[in-house]
């Protein structure tokens, strides 16, 4: 590795610090020149004089005499073929040449360094001696600042890596006075810190299922997600948010009340924080040590290296690579500043868990519950812990908490879900209260309900569940058919869990026509078409039509979070006519679209483009939505495209948002031109390549069953449907 520039100067002087650690553990060091051979040397050397210095091949021979002899295994073709070329090109005294690189390569190969780091304006000599170097094994980094300049003139200069930077100044260090044993511990600890840098998967999770899922184990998640579950594998963990309460404060205490009390049967462990953390007193100051403050960089290094979590060799590493970054990102030129937010981070998680068994290394994922109104530093703190591999949930009442919680939300880590009433935090509940009195015939009726519809029956109520999660199914073209009239309850990967459903759904698109045979193609479609069926056309996109002005959204949203209270009260609001479970469910899958990555906008054309399109449904798509009930038969949206113009933003939006519903979705597009992947990630759906392309087909006229009256045992039991 030849480095010529850098662009951070605290970074690159960690660099080359590293590097000499490393040389002088078990390497070669050197500044600006390599030492002249001694008398000794020339002489020790001569016994494996070559034949001839321009024949690569007696090079070889001697170069052998002296490998074998020394037992060092490496390619000494390779080696010949180096140095027969530094002879040619290194000035007209071959022999010179000859000597000069042996007596190198007698010298330092055979200490058999791991690594050679050298700092300098190298010449070709030492250019090619290092090419040597590299060929035999060793490690190299050249540090030269562009000043090298017979680089260019090095044979085998296209198969070293360069790296430059906006700054090519050198830096003035004193190698001599650096404490070794420090510099180690330090580059251990980035090692560390790379080596487990991508271990911790924060996961999504919903505002419905969130406390089912943060009880789950590691393997549960991993393999949940699609992972492969190793023992010292991924971590993947939940940070998220509940601010705000209930209508019901009842239901609200109860809620909270089940969540605390379903870890005492679990191996998992609570970290429980309701009271504001202090700041570290004195003692906890002094316990912690003494640090450099000769440059931010080097404090925070120093600020990190303290942390040590006794038996957890991973989160140790975790802490502190998570420190260093924490800090750099709060680092605003105030080194006081930077000291105290560090000061207080390891104080709070040594608080947090060294007074407790707080983890079985990866099956337990400890969770980090915190209650009540929260200060800057706390949000921080929690930002840490979620990045060092526990689970993090914040809770309160108090939506006026809504507006820091978003402001210090680091880098979006934290899922914020906000209920619709406030009130003050208190403490936090200590136990159930009774919600209602209930007669004798309501209990006895509830329990009927509760026997039906309750748990795993597999029988529902009409719209039971308030919200629903979308499972895209992989399917083969010839499975869509099997299922596509299918009940959700009874297709694979169907769940509920609290208020929410799983819904498997498709979601696919048809490239192509099976054959050229376009009759069948249509008879396709035609065999799709249900009562509970959008089926639209695509036209080609008008060249007259004006973009909307979408500025007037952005007063709905902040860091990524739609403010759905404010938008659900405004005048803006088109779908204040329907009832409030349907709302809340629309304007959940509007955050839902935003934060899937399924959309291909980003910033102000995402939020706002959602927020427009995702309000504009029309009048007969929100009938079928109102009357889609999670459990049962499942609408379906249909696209036939023969036209030539792409999908526009508004048609891509809508069609992830019928997604993220439930819907059943397929587009048709016998030309296999690009459409639904304008606007709409590859991740999100399915395609289904045909045989053969078909150009200016025309779409025949459709039409929609209607409705028919169904209805099984129990709906002629109980009068329900």
């Amino acid at each position: 590795m030849r480095y010529i520039g850098y662009d951070s100067p605290d970074n690159f002087r960690s660099l080359l610090i590293d590097q000499f650690v490393a040389a002088s553990k078990n390497g070669l060091f050197f500044k600006e020149k390599l030492p002249a051979a001694t008398t000794d040397e020339i002489s020790a050397a001569a016994a494996y004089t070559a034949a001839s210095f321009e024949n690569a091949a007696d090079i070889q021979k001697s170069l052998d005499m002296w490998l074998h002899s020394k037992n060092i295994p490496c390619d000494s073709a390779k080696l010949s073929e180096i140095m027969a070329k530094a002879i040619a090109e290194c000035g007209i005294n071959k022999k010179n040449t000859y000597f000069v690189m042996l007596c190198w390569l007698i010298k330092y190969l055979g200490t058999r360094p791991s690594t050679l780091f050298y700092i300098g304006a190298a010449s070709l000599r030492e250019l090619y001696f290092l090419t040597m170097m590299n060929a035999a094994g060793v490690k190299i980094t050249l540090v030269s600042y562009g000043l090298d300049n017979d680089f260019e003139k090095l044979a085998f200069k296209d198969g070293i890596t360069v790296k430059s930077g906006k700054n090519t100044a050198p830096l003035q260090i004193d190698f001599a006075k650096i404490d070794l044993s420090r510099e180690a511990k330090l580059s251990a600890m980035r090692a560390e810190g790379e080596r487990v840098g991508s271990l911790v998967d924060r996961l999504d999770t919903t505002a419905a299922g969130m406390f089912e899922d943060l009880i789950k184990d590691r393997r549960s998640r991993v393999v949940g997600t699609g992972g492969v579950y190793t023992e010292d594998g991924d971590i993947p963990v939940y940070c998220a948010a509940l601010i705000g309460c209930t209508d019901e404060e009842a239901v609200y205490t109860n809620m909270l009340v089940k969540f605390k009390e379903s870890f005492a049967g679990l191996k998992k462990q609570l970290i429980f924080i309701e009271k504001p953390l202090e700041n570290p007193n004195a003692d906890e100051v002094k316990a912690l040590g003494t640090v450099t403050r000769t440059s931010t960089a080097e404090m925070i290094d120093e600020l990190a290296l303290l942390i040590n979590l006794s038996g957890d060799k991973t989160r140790t590493a975790l802490a502190q690579r998570t420190l260093r970054e924490l800090l750099g990102e709060l680092n605003t030129g105030n080194q006081t500043v930077v000291f105290n937010y560090a000061t207080k981070i390891i104080t709070w998680l040594y608080r947090c868990t060294q007074a407790r068994k707080y983890a079985v290394k990866y099956e337990d994922i400890p969770t980090v519950l915190y209650y009540g109104d929260i200060s800057q530093s706390e949000l921080y703190f929690l930002n840490f812990m979620s990045h060092c591999g526990f689970d993090v949930v914040y809770i309160t009442p108090n939506k006026s908490n809504l507006a820091l919680a978003a402001d210090k939300n680091i880098g979006g880590r934290m899922q914020i879900f906000e209920l619709p009433q406030s009130k003050a935090s208190g403490s936090y509940p200590a136990a159930a209260v009774k919600m209602k009195v209930a007669t004798v015939a309501y209990s006895a009726e509830r329990d009927l309900d509760t026997m039906l519809y309750g748990g795993d029956t597999g029988i529902y109520r009409s719209f039971q569940f308030p919200n629903s999660q979308s499972l895209t199914l992989k399917t083969t073209f010839e499975e869509i058919a099997i299922l596509w009239k299918q009940e959700a309850r009874f297709r694979q990967g169907f769940s509920t869990s609290g208020n929410l459903v799983s819904i498997p759904n498709i979601f696919a698109k048809i490239s192509g026509v099976e054959n050229g045979d376009i009759n069948r193609y249509w008879d396709d479609v035609r065999d799709k078409l249900t009562p509970q069926t959008v089926l639209v056309v695509k036209e080609p996109n008008s060249s007259a039509a004006q973009q909307p002005d979408l500025s007037a959204y952005r007063q709905f949203y902040r860091n990524g979070q739609i403010d759905t209270e404010k938008l659900k009260q405004s005048t803006m609001n088109k779908y204040s006519y329907l009832p409030d479970r349907i709302q809340d469910m629309l304007f959940y899958k509007l955050q839902e679209a935003v934060s899937s990555g399924f959309i291909k906008l980003s910033g102000d054309d995402l939020m706002c483009g959602v927020l427009h399109y995702g309000m504009n449904f029309n009048k007969e798509m929100l009938k079928i939505i109102q009357k889609f009930d999670f459990t049962r038969t499942i609408p379906k949206l249909i696209y036939i495209d023969t036209v030539e113009d792409t999908f526009t933003p508004e048609e891509c939006i809508q069609i992830v948002l019928c997604n993220l519903i439930g819907f059943d979705v397929l587009v048709y597009t016998p030309t296999g031109y690009k459409n639904l992947e304008t606007f709409v990630s590859p991740n999100a759906f399915e395609e289904h390549m045909m045989n053969q392309f078909l150009y200016n087909t025309e779409v025949p006229k459709f039409k929609i069953p209607s409705e028919g009256k169904t209805g099984g045992f129990f709906s002629k039991l109980f009068g329900k449907n």
